[in-house]
Parts: structure tokens; sequence; C-alpha cells
């Protein structure tokens, strides 16, 4: 079995356990403590967005078609002299460092990973299940307190603030630093409401908590929002989170004390505002008069953005577009902030 093949494995068992199908009582305990004790250790974190994340990996990343197309982009030949990479892994939604680990791997480099604290759980289960596939994984997987001397490469995820720190601590090593980057959506008023509740999926899922979670949407002048909020209310459900819900009620509050005009969608406040980036439980959103405005300030925009949710093309966004619905299950290749992450890891050796 071959190192591919041992990650197809990981996928498949993954899936039986979200199936509940194939697993032996040992697994299942396993895998279920590690979600409730991560639940448990991060009030952001909940088993059904734990499971949302684990389908994601199992059902689209390590699936045989998805992983074939993925590599055949590129060409990778046996790694005669593997390098150390550092990953640092954000915490915000649940394995969301799977990606870079993944891609670490499989360019047959070794992985020297710093967890977040936030998440610091799943992804060492992930871990060990995928060393009793494969015990060669072993030694090339290590689990540090932190980044040192010990690493040829990083890969980092964080803040604006965290990635001064990571220029001054590794920019004299080949890297990737990520910052904050948010997504957005344009509808072009077309949408139907099955449309529209698409959208509510990518801009509750993981409680808007990621970068990938759609914060503000283009709106043509005169779209209903009654549209927005009978679509929305099949999420409200996201309010019976105790800190979310804080969050609703805190930027309500605020609206209510500024006399300031806003929407209540139900799962969430929206109001028009001309940021990209809205606070956790509101929505922001912007009129346009033509499309084309729309693109020329989201061209603008490009390096803010992680993606854009939408069903209507957008001329030279092509690369960032994807449809309603989708911006959190991101194919292998859509990579964060749009830097090729085999790429970079493949010109290492």
């Amino acid at each position: 079995m071959n190192s591919v093949e041992s990650l197809y494995h990981l996928g498949y068992l993954l899936q039986g356990y979200l199936g509940y199908l194939g697993l032996t009582q040992g697994l299942k305990k396993e895998i279920g403590g590690a979600i409730a004790q991560s639940v448990e250790r991060n009030p952001w974190f909940t088993d059904f967005s734990v499971r949302q994340s684990l389908s994601a990996i199992a059902r689209d990343m390590l699936s045989p078609k998805q992983m074939q197309e993925w590599l055949s982009r590129y060409v990778i030949s046996e790694n005669t002299s593997p390098q150390n990479v550092g990953i640092i892994m954000a915490g915000n939604i649940p394995l969301v460092g799977f990606h870079d680990l993944l891609c670490v791997l499989v360019s047959g480099n070794r992985a020297v990973v710093k967890l977040s604290s936030k998440d610091d759980v799943l992804l060492f289960m992930v871990v060990k299940l995928l060393c009793q596939i494969d015990h060669r994984f072993v030694q090339r997987i290590e689990f540090v307190g932190k980044l040192e001397g010990n690493v040829d490469a990083v890969i980092a995820t964080g803040s604006d603030n965290s990635a001064r720190y990571f220029e001054f601590q590794f920019g004299n090593l080949p890297h990737v630093f990520r910052k904050n980057r948010t997504s957005v959506a344009v509808l072009s008023g077309s949408e139907g409401e099955e449309d529209l509740q698409m959208l509510g999926r990518d801009v509750f899922d993981y409680f808007g908590l990621g970068c990938r979670s759609v914060s503000k949407i283009f709106l043509p002048k005169g779209f209903d929002i009654s549209l927005l909020q009978k679509a929305f209310s099949s999420f409200e459900k996201v309010r019976e989170h105790a800190a979310y819900n804080d969050c609703v009620r805190y930027a309500t509050a605020m609206h209510q004390m500024r006399k300031t005009n806003f929407y209540d969608l139900d799962a969430c406040v929206a109001t028009y505002n001309d940021e990209l980036h809205s606070p956790v439980g509101e929505l922001f959103l912007q009129e346009y008069s033509a499309i084309e405005e729309v693109g020329e300030l989201l061209t603008f925009y490009k390096d803010n953005l992680q993606c854009i949710a939408t069903n209507t093309p957008l001329a030279g966004l092509e690369s960032s577009c994807v449809p309603l619905g989708k911006t959190q299950r991101p194919r292998l290749w859509d990579y964060a902030d749009g830097v090729d992450t085999m790429k970079f890891l493949l010109a290492l050796s």
C-alpha cells in the first residue's frame, strides 16, 4: 500500500464512522471521544460542525476521484530529499489545517505540526488513525509545541498581526504566510428560494467563522430583502448556540442604541455597509446598479477575498467564484489565498 492508497483508506474509515458502518466498537469510541473532547474544549465547535468537517475530508478531499484529478496537475516523483515543513495551524473551524498536512504528505515531505490550542484534539486523532493504517507515517509527522530551528520551510495561517510575527520569525525560510480574508456573495436578483437557501449555508456554516464564510452580499438595486429573510429562516436553529446568539443580540442592541437601520433575518441581523468583514452574527449588504461595478470593486479587493459565492459570471474573477452553497466545500485545488501549496512544496526538493 503506497501513501496515497493509505490516505484513501483513511477516507473510507472516516466515512464508516459517519455512516456507522463497518467499524469496530473500539474505533467508534476513539473517534467519538475525540469529537466530544474537541467540542468540550472549544465552545464554537459543535458535534454537527465537527462531523461536517470530517465529511468534507472523507468524502471530498480523500475521495479517489478528486485526489486523482488533483494529483494529475503535477509531476510528482519520489522525493529523495524530503524537507521538514513546519505547519502552524489555525483553529477557527474544525480540522481547518488538514489540507496543508495532506499537501506536505503527498509531496513526500515531512510535517512538523504546531496545532492551534483551539483545535488540538481532532487532527491528532486523524493522524493517529492514519499511522495505524500505515506505520510509515509515524516518521513523517511530528507534533510540536513550538516551531524552532527544526524546519526547512513554513506554512502558517493566522491573523494579519500573527503574519507579522511569522515574517519576523520565519521570513528567511521558504514560506507561505496567510492573513485575514473573508468571502462575499453576489446576487443577480434572478435567484430562487432554493438558491438563497444554499447561500445560507455559505453564511451560517461554522457560525460564519471561516475565511470561506460569506460576510457580505452584493444585491441589485431594488432587491426584496424579505426574500433573504424567508430563505434564511431555515437556519434559525443556529441561534440555539449560546455564544452565537449573544453576538446577534449584541449587534441588535447596538443598532437599536445608535438608531441605525437594520434587518432582522432571524438567524442574523443585516445592515447596509461598505466594509467587507462583518462581525459574527451580522451580515453586510451593498447595492449595485450594474454587475460590472461589482466586478471592478471585487477586483480591487481581490487580495482580501477568499472566494466569491455567485451563480453569475464575473469577468476576470472566474477563479475566485464558486456556486452558491459551495464555499465551505472547496476542492483540493481550491487553495487558500490562491497560493498553490503543492507547487510550493514540490519546489523545495
